[in-house]
């Protein structure tokens, strides 16, 4: 590899340390001839940006670019780590079955670091799938070679992953852990955005421990830091209305995620994210005693869960949709049986709803 390979690399961190001079940065390596590597990381760089911040479809199409470029450039490596990254932005867009082959093309294609940075990614879309055990194993496998590769931003980053699937699955103490263990390490970089993502997930892991003051007040700081950034982050906004709803603050949780969907589709985001937030809406909607609001939103999460074939997030949607049914005093043996099979549902996904 050369100095300018490692130089133009250097633009795939910048995306969570300083998003914009990152875009800014690939842009004009698109406008300078460059090699089919360089182009590569360039369009890698767009579309990781227009993924977590823009518009979906843009950022597949710079994604599809940068693998098709890794392979002129006859790098495998450089083909497996973009693949990675158009593994997420698919699942993101609802595309599951795609993601998941991307993934397994990217594995096969790596190996040593780049397949431990490829595990860690499809670890982070199991999580987002609802598949907590299928998470835990990828990213068990991926943080001893992270760490032997010295490499500080992945480390911290599979650690983070661990700490918030360990919260979904109700363990607290093991979450804590692991976030105080990659705070340490985010403290040592530049990462901004991945550090404003850590004061988020703190700000989680209070509410779960039950200090809601405390929750509201990380909320506040990590919305500063990523306003000073300009990144749009929708799970974000997931997080604090269900913070919201636990303070009482029912309606508010319901403008608040109504204003991030306006946001969203203005913006073309995520498909994934727009379905969260519907079920969170929903959940608000049901706790502010308006149950049509909750049915009509949780009615649209079910189809959107089920198109994205995230099976665990549809049950949790079928189950604000039941006890929003229930919420109007119309119910029937049809209720009763869906409710009873909706808890089957739930038991083997072992959910604590």
């Amino acid at each position: 590899m050369t100095a300018g390979s490692d130089t133009v690399l250097e633009l795939l961190p910048m995306v969570f340390a300083r998003p914009k001079d990152a875009l800014a940065r690939a842009e004009n390596v698109l406008g300078s001839d460059p090699t089919p590597f360089h182009a590569s990381v360039a369009h890698q760089v767009i579309g990781m940006w227009q993924r977590d911040f823009g518009d979906m479809r843009v950022a597949l199409r710079h994604l599809r670019r940068a693998r098709d470029l890794a392979a002129d450039a006859g790098s495998a490596e450089r083909e497996a780590d973009v693949l990675g990254t158009l593994g997420v932005a698919l699942v993101h867009a609802g595309r599951t079955r795609q993601g998941l082959e991307a993934f397994e093309q990217g594995v096969d294609r790596g190996t040593g670091h780049t397949r431990a940075r490829v595990l860690y990614r499809r670890a982070y879309a199991w999580w987002v799938l609802g598949h907590h055990r299928e998470a835990l194993d990828d990213v068990r496998r991926a943080i001893p070679v992270l760490r032997q590769a010295d490499d500080t931003i992945w480390t911290a980053r599979a650690l983070t992953l661990r700490a918030t699937v360990h919260l979904a699955l109700g363990r607290p103490e093991r979450a804590d852990a692991d976030f105080t263990a990659a705070e340490q390490l985010w403290d040592t970089t530049g990462q901004e955005h991945d550090k404003a993502d850590v004061v988020e997930s703190r700000a989680l892991a209070a509410y779960r421990a039950g200090d809601i003051p405390a929750a509201l007040r990380l909320f506040d700081e990590a919305a500063e830091r990523y306003a000073r950034l300009g990144t749009p982050i929708f799970m974000f906004y997931i997080r604090r209305c269900e913070v919201l709803m636990a303070a009482g603050l029912a309606r508010e949780a319901v403008m608040e995620a109504d204003a991030a969907l306006g946001v969203l589709d203005g913006i073309g985001g995520q498909s994934t994210r727009k379905a969260e937030l519907l079920l969170t809406a929903a959940k608000a909607a049901r706790l502010a005693d308006d149950p049509q609001t909750a049915i009509a939103r949780a009615a649209v999460a079910v189809r959107l869960f089920a198109g994205q074939r995230r099976s665990w997030w549809e049950a949790h949607a079928r189950l604000v949709l039941l006890e929003a049914r229930v919420a109007t005093g119309r119910t029937s043996g049809r209720l009763v049986a869906d409710a009873a099979a909706l808890a089957d549902r739930l038991a083997a996904f072992g959910s604590p709803a």
